[in-house]
């Protein structure tokens, strides 16, 4: 367990902030995943285009639904979309603030290709440009950090999905959520499994691993301990790790620094349960301690929601340990002042 480093006034006011948008979450994917959208595109595959918070949750809405589409779909975070995007191309557009040079540049080059399109912002450019192009603008509350609009960009997606694609994703977000309520009680807890898994972790370096049917759910633990905690973390999945990450963790002392937790599915079928079983046991046959935690539920989507709300809840209990600023994005700021204008955004 970790040595608990004091809070300055700040940082708490601050803490208390982010775990009062984390607890948000459910209600906002409860409300976008309400909406009563008509669609009607023609088109050969899905390219959600954004970054970081934006981007992941295309990587979640992917896992879900992979197996149950009959098109193509990608996330695209590269500034410079694909050869193969044309006229034909469903693009859906997500940036918290409307102001990401990234996402601005994909963007007017969808609108170049005359791409369908639909936009998720809370405002700024890319709202000023979708207005003026006619797109169909989903938007997102204001005033949030833009990690925090995850349930609501997530239900926005899962609506749209079943829209363009006939899944069922928003008819199984609203059946979940009570459970989602009754999850978010047990994570408000001070002996809850993030708690846990915070305690586990300490000030070593978290490596999240877990089955690739829910990987996007171990990007978003990475990115909510890079951001919310100020720590490094990274994140890997099984099988892909049997083939290069276990050589890693055999022998070095470098391994005493890091923290493996794996984000173990109860209910996947007894194939991921057996990879996931035996990685695990690899571990610790080279002497690493492994936090697992249990992630329940009977679909890719359930087990991704609940591996979500318990690594947001991790993130802030390590920036509680830290005694960190959960909201403090400076560096961030930092860098996209310092990439200024080399990206095309009007």
């Amino acid at each position: 367990m970790s040595q608990q480093v004091p809070v300055s006034d700040k940082a708490g006011v601050a803490i208390d902030k982010m775990f009062s948008e984390v607890r948000g979450f459910a209600d906002d994917l409860s409300t976008a995943a309400s909406i009563d959208i008509d669609l009607n595109y023609d088109f050969d595959r899905i390219m959600m285009c954004g970054m970081g918070g934006s981007a992941i949750t295309g990587d979640i809405i992917h896992d879900c639904v992979v197996r149950d589409v009959d098109v193509p779909i990608t996330v695209q975070r590269y500034p410079f979309i694909p050869g193969w995007v044309n006229e034909r191309t469903l693009a859906i557009v997500s940036s918290y603030s409307g102001n990401t040079r990234e996402t601005l540049s994909m963007y007017n080059q969808i609108v170049d290709l005359k791409c369908p399109r639909i936009l998720i912002t809370s405002g700024g450019k890319l709202e000023e440009l979708g207005t003026r192009n006619g797109d169909l603008i989903l938007r997102l509350k204001k005033g949030i950090q833009p990690r925090s609009a995850l349930g609501a960009n997530l239900g926005y997606i899962a609506c749209i999905m079943d829209e363009v694609c006939g899944t069922h994703c928003g008819d199984e977000i609203r059946k979940l959520v009570p459970s989602l309520y009754v999850a978010r009680d047990e994570l408000d807890s001070e002996d809850s499994i993030a708690k846990q898994a915070a305690d586990f972790i300490g000030v070593r370096v978290p490596i999240i691993y877990t089955t690739a049917g829910i990987y996007a759910s171990a990007i978003r633990w990475m990115g909510q301990i890079n951001e919310n905690s100020k720590m490094l973390a990274f994140a890997g999945s099984v099988p892909e790790f049997n083939y290069n990450e276990i050589s890693g963790w055999s022998e070095g002392e470098l391994r005493d620094r890091c923290a493996p937790v794996f984000l173990y599915e109860c209910e996947a079928s007894e194939e991921i349960r057996k990879l996931a079983d035996k990685a695990i046991g690899s571990l610790k046959e080279y002497g690493q301690d492994v936090f697992v935690v249990p992630i329940k539920g009977a679909t890719a989507l359930e087990r991704s929601l609940n591996a979500v709300m318990i690594g947001d809840y991790t993130s802030l209990h390590l920036a509680r340990s830290q005694g960190v600023d959960p909201m403090s994005v400076e560096t961030i700021n930092d860098f996209k002042r310092r990439l200024g204008n080399n990206l095309r955004d009007n």
